[in-house]
């Protein structure tokens, strides 16, 4: 996908993607060096949208588990074009218990998100976090960004609070400051077991894309 189709896609659907440019190639090493892949880590991607992040996890852990959950389903399949390896699914981070069971895998080590979380109420965001939750490992990771246009405005306060509320340590990276918008790295850790949901409450089923 090119930059004009991603921006064509997000001016049609805003409160879905969230940003004016594809993610950088800066802005992916720096999520990726901060999820700290482990051997045999599963791996999870949020909303990978043009495959930023994608490509440098493909790159970097070729032998590793990837599962990237996209709701666009035509960027979805281009995913899965791009990246056979890479098992996407076609639906919503709302449903994620059920997609993952529908996988077959009952947790997740690091989950790498692309989600725009400061375009969301807090409810919003408090359901997604208790998905993330739900799946992550007990020693597992979450790593996510912000702009910093929106951090300004204090839009990223209710993100930031309700992470600390579901993870024991909270901390983010300096500002990379050539992506599109500049933007920061947040990484969570140690999810606090009272924000566990139960898994069969969860979303609806979305359709597999087999990698292959």
């Amino acid at each position: 996908m090119s930059t004009l189709d991603f921006v064509r896609n997000a001016l049609r659907s805003p409160l879905q993607i969230g940003a004016v440019a594809p993610s950088s190639r800066w802005l992916a090493r720096c999520i990726v060096d901060a999820v700290g892949v482990r051997p045999g880590d599963v791996l999870l991607e949020l909303g990978p949208g043009t495959g930023a992040f994608t490509a440098e996890l493909v790159s970097r852990f070729p032998h590793h588990r990837i599962i990237a959950v996209e709701l666009g389903a035509s960027m979805a399949e281009e995913l899965q074009r791009r990246f056979p390896q890479v098992e996407v699914v076609a639906g919503s981070a709302e449903e994620l218990s059920r997609i993952l069971d529908r996988l077959g895998v009952r947790r997740v080590d690091r989950i790498v998100s692309g989600l725009p979380w400061a375009l969301w109420d807090r409810k919003y965001q408090q359901r997604l976090l208790d998905e993330v939750a739900a799946c992550l490992s007990p020693a597992g990771r979450f790593v996510t960004f912000h702009y910093l246009h929106s951090i300004a405005s204090g839009r990223v306060r209710p993100t930031r609070s309700l992470l600390q509320g579901h993870f024991r340590e909270v901390h983010y990276t300096p500002p990379v400051w050539l992506n599109l918008p500049p933007a920061l790295v947040h990484v969570a850790e140690g999810f606090r077991q009272g924000r566990l949901v139960d898994r069969a409450e969860s979303g609806i089923d979305s359709a597999v894309l087999q990698p292959g």
